[in-house]
């Protein structure tokens, strides 16, 4: 099973049936063709730099230190093909797209399905609560806690 980002067009209801699911896993079209999935993909300054260091690669092979150029454009292939997805999921929330669900499925269709489905029930036990909402005694209102890594935060 493959885990899908589910993102939510700016200002649409959720669920919206122009949702994108991003599969969360290893692209193998990025990993043969870097640049082209970054330009295909709308990552332009990701392209721009890949483009870059492609060049790099290429000119350290031409300049005697073959090893140097396979191993730079291998890592890039690598990191384009592990990361790509998750950077055109942040260029999209950039671009005012929300991340709404993420849900395990086989296939985009059956992941849309699942998000639905679950949205929907959201919805309804929403509406069914009525009623202010309770606090919980020992702690303080208007202050958040919590912690960032193994940094703990007090937000006012």
């Amino acid at each position: 099973m493959t885990t899908y980002l589910v993102l939510a067009s700016p200002g649409a209801r959720i669920p919206d049936q122009h949702s994108v699911m991003i599969a969360d896993r290893f692209a193998p079209l990025a990993f043969v063709a870097p640049v082209l999935w970054l330009l295909f993909s709308r990552l332009w300054l990701e392209a721009i730099g890949a483009l870059l260091l492609l060049s790099a690669a290429v000119m350290a092979g031409s300049s005697g230190q073959p090893f140097a150029g396979l191993a730079i454009s291998l890592a890039v292939s690598t990191i384009t093909a592990l990361e790509g997805r998750n950077w055109r999921s942040a260029a999209l929330q950039r671009r005012g797209w929300r991340l709404v669900d993420v849900v395990e499925a086989d296939d985009p269709e059956t992941a849309y399905e699942i998000h639905a489905s679950q949205a929907v029930e959201q919805a309804g036990q929403t509406s069914a609560r009525a009623g202010p909402p309770v606090l919980k005694p020992g702690r303080p209102t208007g202050r958040e806690t919590g912690s960032i890594g193994l940094v703990p935060v007090e937000r006012i």
